[in-house]
């Protein structure tokens, strides 16, 4: 990965593979009384595309980087440009467009660390301005599903008991089932569904079929495929090997 920017002498760095990455749409959902899922957006552009990676490297390049950060904001600049990523460094998530330079910010910079004899490493938090994107939106077939998904239904009666010990309750019109899973996509398959979500929004979305999973809101919900739900949480989960990437998704059944 090259830096470059105001106040910066360009150079090369390499970073590990363990990268977080940090993908928040502007959107805020809310549980209406009739128990869907509603959400407020405040439009893409508002969508925040960060990321926590470590640089591991010889003292005098990593102490370069933590001077090029301190250089850049003696310019007043306090942004600077990423380019050149390898295909194992899409840090801000498969979707957006590294073949052009990303303007990025410098959140956090933690303290230098040793981990071996004249290596030293340092972990970074960035922000992209105004990323670009690639790849065209599309639902991936959810296959590939990790051990350890939820099925769950948000039960919304609550009860109080009186003075005389006489029970009330409050309940909403509706219970609404959710499913959480963890799922394996191709580079293709990932960079297409990040576009999905990015793009749909809090619309419905039809689901064929899920995996190995006849019963997604439980055995007591009605099941039967496609099945209508909105995509209220997703956490990219990163690379896994050089050829995949994890993501998991929590679904909201829309009755």
């Amino acid at each position: 990965m090259h830096i470059s920017g105001d106040g910066i002498a360009s150079y090369m760095v390499r970073i590990k593979p363990n990268f977080k990455v940090d993908t928040r749409l502007a959107l805020n959902w809310i549980q209406a009384s009739n128990g869907q899922y509603k959400a407020t957006d405040r439009g893409y552009t508002s969508d925040i595309y960060e990321a926590e990676f470590t640089i591991r490297a010889k003292e005098e390049e990593v102490n370069n980087f933590i001077d090029a950060v301190h250089d850049n904001r003696e310019a007043e600049t306090n942004y600077f440009q990423l380019s050149g990523f390898e295909s194992t460094e899409h840090i801000f998530g498969e979707d957006v467009d590294y073949s052009s330079p990303i303007d990025v910010t410098v959140l956090e910079v933690s303290g230098v660390k040793q981990p071996f004899w004249k290596t030293r490493e340092i972990k970074v938090k960035t922000r992209a301005l105004s990323p670009n994107f690639t790849g065209s939106p599309s639902l991936p077939s959810l296959n590939c599903l990790g051990i350890g998904y939820e099925t769950k239904t948000d039960r919304t009666i609550t009860k109080y008991d009186s003075y005389y010990g006489d029970f009330s309750y409050l309940d909403r019109e509706s219970d609404v089932g959710v499913f959480v899973g963890t799922f394996m996509f191709t580079i293709d398959e990932m960079r297409a569904i990040r576009r999905y979500i990015a793009t749909q929004r809090d619309a419905t979305i039809s689901i064929p079929s899920i995996g190995g999973v006849e019963y997604p809101f439980g055995p007591y919900r009605p099941n039967t495929y496609p099945i209508s739900v909105k995509i209220i949480d997703w956490e990219d989960l990163g690379m896994w090997g050089v050829h995949d990437w994890r993501i998991k998704l929590t679904m909201a059944e829309v009755i």
